[in-house]
């Protein structure tokens, strides 16, 4: 009985080393400057209008970019620029949801506002849409005050899909967003508070 517990033993030590392994592989796959928190991330909310405008779609999503500050600018240090977002678009009624991505952005001119905390990072993207990719769509991303980003997207290289004047923004999460929803279900326990539910 002894040996048969030993080969037991055996296997699972044996067995929990080969599992450990590829999730070790795993965690180095992951880029140098996320490790290091260069990426800004968040989700995304908007409104797309009509010519009279009435809502006709209800956007939501979310974002990732790691984009120059004003040092790097300055300095033609723009290297490494990504911007990506999955933007998803209802009907008010609910009907009809899809999601497009936006990808490959290239920046290809960045510029501060003067007299306000915005940077403005000007390039192209790639727009998914029902047709395929939509390639090299003017882009621009405003970054104001580190906690918001507005998003415009060509109207005419979209095919109009996001409506003539699209509203799309994205909120910056703050560093301590993650902790903050830790510390709240730990305190609650895994309860039910103000009717969400942790």
């Amino acid at each position: 009985m002894q040996n048969y517990l030993a080969v037991i033993v055996a296997l699972v030590l044996t067995g929990g080393f080969a599992f450990v392994a590829p999730v070790s592989n795993v965690a180095m796959a992951l880029p140098f400057d996320f490790l290091e928190r260069t990426y800004i991330f968040g989700p995304i909310t908007g409104i797309s209008e009509d010519d009279n405008g009435s809502t006709e779609w209800v956007l939501a999503g979310v974002w990732r970019a790691s984009l120059p500050n004003s040092t790097d600018i300055s300095n033609n240090n723009t290297n490494g620029t990504t911007f990506n977002a999955a933007i998803e678009m209802i009907r008010p009624d609910g009907s009809a949801r899809h999601t497009h991505t936006l990808t490959d952005f290239v920046l290809l001119n960045p510029s501060s506002e003067s007299g306000t905390n915005s940077t403005i990072f000007n390039g192209t993207s790639t727009v998914s849409l029902a047709d395929g990719p939509a390639l090299d769509i003017p882009t621009s991303v405003k970054l104001s005050n580190n906690n918001i980003i507005t998003i415009w997207l060509d109207p005419e290289s979209s095919d109009n899909h996001f409506g003539i004047s699209p509203k799309i923004f994205g909120v910056v999460t703050s560093p301590g967003f993650d902790k903050s929803i830790q510390d709240s279900v730990s305190m609650t326990n895994g309860t039910q508070i103000s009717g969400l539910v942790h």
